[in-house]
């Protein structure tokens, strides 16, 4: 028999069991009791233990699933990633499934009771990455994805609260774009193997994983276009893309029995990429060629489409953004653009009138 003395009706009971040295607490939640180890001899200990189990009761913070762990909810976040079809699922050579920032969350919480899981452990965690030299948007990613792990389990009756997320103060957006004169000297630097694909990121502002999915058989060269499908885009839409001339050339210049296939050559492209960018920034002294990143090539685009006066909304459609929230990030404004301005107002005050080429508008 155990030995308990006698309570005050909802304040949960201290107890020894036969066979056992510690004191083991009692208490409900939702109408069910449970049982807990006090892992101690002392009472005033499990005593301490019990009136902060009756307080995360009261505050709705008991834990549904004690033996809930971290893989259980990583499992969680795979299967919802896997039912929508999720574009950031990695399918790995042994057959595993993932998701870029799951390895580091795995290799700190692989293990860990979700109970333990509180923001005290968060933040060791993000203290760790840190340490390592991983960016405060890296953390922030991996961060996001614990804390979907964590809304999954509630979601799902496993849990009843979820823990703060000490996100990170990240940087402003980058800025890295280059005007077309400077596109030419790092289109120089590369070899021309790399030509076709970095003039259609170029002009397009496609993501290069879209990019390097193209085959042949989606291409018209008649109507200047590419067609991508859904499965190939990012935002799971199916879009039309109109080609430059400049493209155009260069593609119809591959012979015809050699368009089949992936259209844009890319093996190793990154490795050239980081050595062209040096390259350009080496002979021509301007630092934006300095740590340029590929994913300037589409702010590049976004900005060139806007300041060629294409409305918003088909711009939007070439570069396959869905939101004005990420779109806006990408309309940079230079200084020469604010002067530009300026002056454009200044020769409207004055009544100048300006011959400018009609702007052709492609149907998409």
């Amino acid at each position: 028999m155990s030995t308990e003395t006698k309570r005050a009706r909802g304040t949960g009971s201290v107890v020894k069991l036969p066979g056992s040295r510690f004191w083991y607490i009692l208490f409900y939640v939702d109408g069910k009791q449970r049982r807990e180890s006090s892992k101690t001899e002392s009472r005033a200990a499990a005593e301490s233990l019990l009136r902060k189990r009756l307080g995360e009761a009261e505050d709705g913070r008991a834990q549904l699933d004690k033996k809930l762990r971290y893989e259980d909810v990583r499992a969680s976040l795979l299967l919802e990633y896997s039912n929508k079809q999720n574009k950031s699922l990695r399918h790995q050579k042994n057959g595993d499934v993932s998701i870029g920032g799951l390895k580091h969350l795995d290799s700190f919480f692989t293990g860990m009771l979700v109970s333990r899981i509180d923001t005290d452990t968060i933040q060791e965690f993000v203290q760790q990455r840190l340490a390592e030299g991983a960016e405060r948007p890296t953390v922030n990613r991996a961060l996001a994805l614990l804390r979907r792990m964590f809304y999954l389990a509630k979601e799902h009756g496993k849990i009843q609260n979820i823990p703060y997320f000490p996100m990170q103060k990240e940087n402003a957006p980058r800025q890295g774009f280059l005007d077309h004169d400077e596109f030419r000297a790092l289109l120089d630097a590369l070899p021309i193997r790399f030509h076709p694909l970095v003039i259609f990121l170029y002009f397009c502002g496609v993501r290069v994983g879209e990019a390097t999915q193209i085959t042949w058989n989606q291409v018209d060269l008649n109507r200047h276009q590419i067609r991508l499908e859904a499965e190939q885009a990012k935002n799971a839409e199916a879009r039309i893309l109109p080609l430059p001339a400049e493209l155009v050339d260069h593609l119809r210049a591959i012979p015809i029995e050699s368009r089949s296939g992936l259209v844009f050559f890319a093996k190793n492209f990154r490795n050239h990429w980081n050595a062209a960018v040096q390259a350009a920034f080496l002979k021509t002294g301007n630092e934006k060629f300095d740590g340029l990143l590929i994913h300037d090539l589409r702010r590049s685009a976004v900005r060139n489409l806007i300041a060629a006066g294409v409305p918003e909304k088909i711009a939007m459609r070439i570069s396959g953004h869905k939101t004005r929230h990420v779109f806006d990030r990408y309309m940079i404004v230079s200084t020469g653009d604010l002067h530009n301005a300026m002056g454009r107002v200044q020769a409207a005050a004055q009544v100048i009138t300006v011959n400018a080429p009609r702007l052709l508008k492609s149907k998409v």
